[in-house]
């Protein structure tokens, strides 16, 4: 008896001319949420994560007085989990998402919600933060990636070493080595994206990780001859 109201109200609703989304677009909105809570659920636990390695990891390094020594010990693989975090998820990640979210979402004026831009940009830096400190420790490279500046003068030689900041990691014996790691994290991360918009293509995506290398090629250049963050 109950599903006669329903029934003729659906009809109703047809003739009138609305149109019911198909199931696969409210499958897809689905998932794209879930996955969408999950990256921000992720951003919000690992700073938390971070913080309690790096305080292991402080704790290790001195003895505490009256106190028995830590039973953990400082490893590079302690090192490098707190350095993938905070890569990850730390103040300046945080930002560098929610800022480059904001500035796509007013440069494209295409009806997505900053909510499932968020997303995108989040997916996009997890899977290229994964993949870059992944390949580093598989290579057994150095995953600091903060901006060593260079002691040399002249013009030349500044920019060679912005370049070689750039393109090149630090190999355990101290020589450098094109940065492998650093290059297919960009291209990861771009083709991650691809997720989300499904009207770019993979050359859009190619395109866009060759351009991010470029600008911060571009950017470390600027930072070494203007000494900005020295």
């Amino acid at each position: 008896m109950l599903l006669r109201p329903m029934v003729g109200r659906a009809s109703s609703e047809i003739i009138m001319g609305g149109k019911m989304p198909p199931f696969s677009e409210l499958r897809l909105g689905g998932v794209r949420r879930h996955a969408m809570r999950c990256c921000m659920v992720a951003m919000a636990l690992a700073p938390s994560a971070a913080g309690a390695l790096s305080a292991q990891i402080s704790s290790a390094r001195g003895p505490v007085p009256d106190r028995e020594p830590p039973s953990i010990r400082v490893t590079p693989e302690n090192v490098r989990f707190a350095n993938y975090l905070r890569d990850l998820a730390g103040p300046r990640a945080v930002v560098g998402v929610v800022g480059g979210g904001a500035l796509q979402q007013l440069r494209q004026n295409d009806g997505t919600e900053f909510g499932q831009r968020l997303a995108q940009r989040a997916t996009q830096h997890a899977a290229e933060m994964s993949v870059r400190h992944g390949l580093a420790a598989v290579m057994n490279r150095g995953t600091d990636y903060h901006y060593q500046f260079c002691e040399c003068r002249g013009f030349g030689a500044r920019v060679q070493h912005a370049l070689l900041e750039t393109f090149t990691d630090r190999r355990a014996d101290g020589s450098r080595a094109l940065s492998v790691p650093r290059i297919a994290g960009s291209y990861a991360g771009e083709f991650a994206g691809l997720a989300w918009d499904h009207d770019r293509s993979v050359g859009g995506a190619v395109g866009g990780a060759t351009l991010s290398l470029g600008f911060s090629a571009l950017f470390n250049i600027g930072r070494e001859l203007t000494g900005l963050g020295r």
